[in-house]
């Protein structure tokens, strides 16, 4: 479906227990200028009071005289974040995806500026980033979030094509991460495309965004999830190897196994029980700067657990303070 103006896009909003922040959420969703747009959220078996306040606000909005169509899903039990994101796939009939968490907020013009790049692009750009500002939990700003690229990925803040859904069809493991598997999806499929735009309010310390004060859990548990979400790459590569070069096919066979050696080293070096096993760890990995914040990081990984947690902490509380004060000045 598309008008003269353009393609009809799916601005995809996912929910889970997050009753704080869902509202505000949808107060983003429903303010995008762009049109011929569609509206699909999706709860994830949530057991707080996220769904009342998403069909409250919901049929508000229905009475607005400039209301899209919003398509409303509720899982009844729980698919996990990969799980919830498919299921948004699986309703949305837009040519472009627009991802969005339920604890993050969008700028009214976030779509207009994606779909405007997009087609100054020439539309082909399989995965559309944009820049944002970090938040905190309360909504305190936290300064300019990193560039987000199909690499470095944040889903909430990246656009894909539905070719990424349409051409690869389901995953055999719904627990895995999301915004990374779709992002080597659409790589596979062409370009990526990197806007500067902060249009997203990008929420830390919520959900998986959980690193204000806990460095060493969530970056175990992320690289765990990339060890498998990569077994599903390489499915997902011999799905479409009749449709790339023998050369592309060859170079992402490389590039899945460089990621995979990687991923196995940092695991080791943020998850082994004893010192030889975190040495060879981090002695798989590449050098870095002597003064620097991954070298400090390393290290504390490589003390004992009690000491390297300890510095890990201090970590936390010196980027905590340089975001706030990065926010308070605008930066």
């Amino acid at each position: 479906m598309a008008s003269a103006e353009g393609p009809l896009v799916s601005f995809c909003v996912m929910c889970c227990n997050q009753e704080r922040y869902v509202g505000e959420a949808l107060e983003g969703a429903f303010a995008q200028t762009y049109r011929p747009l569609e509206i699909v959220i999706s709860d994830d078996a949530s057991t707080d009071r996220s769904w009342e306040i998403i069909t409250e606000a919901v049929a508000e909005y229905r009475r607005r005289p400039d209301a899209v169509e919003v398509v409303l899903n509720r899982n009844m039990s729980r698919r996990c974040v990969l799980g919830n994101w498919m299921t948004l796939c699986s309703l949305a009939k837009g040519r472009l995806l627009v991802k969005a968490d339920g604890d993050d907020v969008s700028l009214p013009e976030r779509v207009t500026r994606v779909v405007a790049a997009w087609q100054a692009n020439g539309r082909r750009a399989t995965v559309i980033s944009n820049g944002g500002m970090m938040i905190g939990p309360r909504g305190q700003r936290m300064g300019r979030m990193w560039q987000v690229n199909a690499t470095w990925v944040a889903g909430s803040v990246m656009t894909f094509d539905r070719a990424t859904f349409d051409m690869f069809g389901d995953v055999k493991h719904p627990e895995i991460l999301d915004d990374e598997l779709f992002a080597r999806r659409a790589l596979m499929l062409g370009p990526e495309l990197v806007l500067p735009d902060r249009l997203v309010k990008y929420r830390l310390g919520t959900g998986r965004s959980n690193s204000l004060w806990r460095v060493r859990r969530p970056l175990c548990k992320a690289r765990k999830e990339l060890l498998v979400a990569l077994e599903q790459s390489r499915e997902d590569l011999e799905v479409i190897k009749g449709r790339i070069s023998e050369k592309d096919y060859v170079a992402w066979l490389s590039r899945l196994d460089a990621d995979r050696a990687r991923a196995e080293a940092e695991v080791m070096l943020m998850d082994g029980r004893t010192f030889a096993v975190r040495r060879a760890g981090c002695r798989r990995l590449r050098r870095v700067p002597l003064f620097s914040v991954r070298k400090f990081l390393r290290c504390a990984f490589l003390l004992p657990r009690p000491l390297g947690d300890g510095l890990l902490f201090c970590y936390a509380v010196v980027r905590y303070a340089v975001r706030r004060l990065k926010g308070v000045l605008g930066r």
